[in-house]
Formats: structure tokens, C-alpha cells, sequence
């Protein structure tokens, strides 16, 4: 594909309901649980957790605050004490993660600039899900420094993969009724806004942050790296 698209998606305005506005998390959170979204990032955090018996993670970007819910059930099964802090900087998104959220998950939701507002204490890990995308290439870069200063053990950022096949995909299969727009409309630009591997290592090589790049099905890319 050519380069990345610059076009705006429609759930970064500032004129959307709070109803349609979480009427699209509660989608997207549906179709990340469907397409396995959450794996990567369950995957990197299992490798770093290890033997520990807790974990306090900053998710940056957190919107509906699926991941979060995901790594909340996750800890809890293996016996892991979570502390877990969710970012985001349009108030609606707090709003909808607390109401998503069932009592007693041990979540804070805060609504802050990712790429200014520093937690009270130094999180464990530092993790995005589907927010590198919505950034331009500046804005990320100063993420990834971040992420890299913010983390005492280690962080990752779990995104899409530019490539013509999810993009059509996406396209199609969004078609179908009762698909909030929101969805319909930014579901193919998210595609085009996504980083190729080669423009995922020009950036990191520009923060001057090292990190693994690896594939994940279906066509998502985990950026990160740990503490041995």
C-alpha cells in the first residue's frame, strides 16, 4: 500500500453524542474480542509478569476500556494482583469504560493527554491498543519515548497492520446493518492510518528507543520491549 492516510476518523471529533459515542466502543469491543485483539498484548504482558504476584499497568488511550476488563479477568485467574490505571483524553471514554466495567475491578479511569499527564507512581508496564493510529508520525515518536521513561519493566503498543486485505475486509464486512457508523466509516481509515513494519522501525530508530516488532494474526503489529 502507499504511504499512511492523514484522513480523520469520525470518533475523534468533537461534536458525537456520548450515546453513539459508546455505542462504538461497545462495537469495537466486540469486534477486537472476535478478531482477537487482546491476544498480543496478553501474551507480551504473560511473558513479563512471569513468576510476580503483581502487576500495575497504564494503558494509554484506553477508550472503552476493553483491554483493561481483559487483563483485569486475566490476573484474576492467575492469582495476579492487577493495579490498573486507563487513559484517555475524551471524557466520554471514562464514562462509557466505568459503565462497562463490572464493580470491583480493580481499574482507574482518568481522562488526561497520554503524551503529557504523568501517573502518581511509575507503572509496572505501559501499554496502547489501537491508538498509535489515530497519532501522526511526531506524536508518536514522543509515545514511544514515553512509554519507554514511564515503564519500570517494560511496554507495548498493539496496532493494525496497513495492508490491502484487512482494509477491503473491513470495508465489506461493515456493510452489514445495525454496524454503528462510527465503525462503518473509520473501520477502513484505522487500516490506512496503521504503520508498516518499516515505518514502525524508522520511528523507533527517530525516538531512539529500541524494541521487537512481531507480527500477530490478523494483520496487527506488537511494538514493545522488557526487562530480562
Amino acid at each position: 500500500m502507499s504511504g499512511r492516510s492523514h484522513e480523520a476518523e469520525l470518533m475523534d471529533g468533537e461534536f458525537l453524542s456520548y450515546a453513539e459515542f459508546r455505542d462504538c466502543l461497545r462495537q469495537l469491543d466486540a469486534i477486537n474480542g472476535l478478531s482477537l485483539g487482546h491476544r498480543p498484548t496478553l501474551r507480551w504482558l504473560a511473558r513479563l509478569v512471569g513468576e510476580r504476584r503483581s502487576i500495575s499497568v497504564l494503558d494509554l488511550g484506553s477508550g472503552g476500556g476493553d483491554m483493561l476488563r481483559r487483563i483485569a479477568r486475566w490476573a484474576a485467574s492467575r492469582g495476579v494482583e492487577a493495579h490498573l490505571i486507563g487513559l484517555d483524553l475524551n471524557p466520554m471514554a471514562a464514562r462509557a469504560a466505568a459503565e462497562a466495567t463490572p464493580p470491583g475491578m480493580p481499574i482507574q479511569w482518568v481522562t488526561a493527554d497520554a503524551l503529557s499527564w504523568t501517573p502518581p507512581d511509575r507503572p509496572d508496564a505501559v501499554i496502547s491498543a489501537l491508538f498509535a493510529h489515530h497519532l501522526e508520525n511526531e506524536a508518536i515518536i514522543a509515545l514511544l519515548q514515553r512509554m519507554q521513561g514511564m515503564a519500570r519493566l517494560g511496554w507495548f503498543v498493539n496496532d493494525l497492520h496497513r495492508h490491502w486485505l484487512p482494509e477491503h475486509f473491513l470495508r465489506l464486512a461493515f456493510r452489514w446493518p445495525g454496524v454503528n457508523r462510527l465503525v462503518r466509516h473509520d473501520g477502513p481509515i484505522s487500516v490506512r492510518r496503521a504503520l508498516t513494519r518499516a515505518e514502525w522501525q524508522a520511528l523507533l530508530d527517530r525516538a531512539g528507543v529500541r524494541a521487537e516488532i512481531t507480527w500477530h494474526f490478523p494483520f496487527r503489529w506488537g511494538v514493545g520491549t522488557h526487562a530480562a
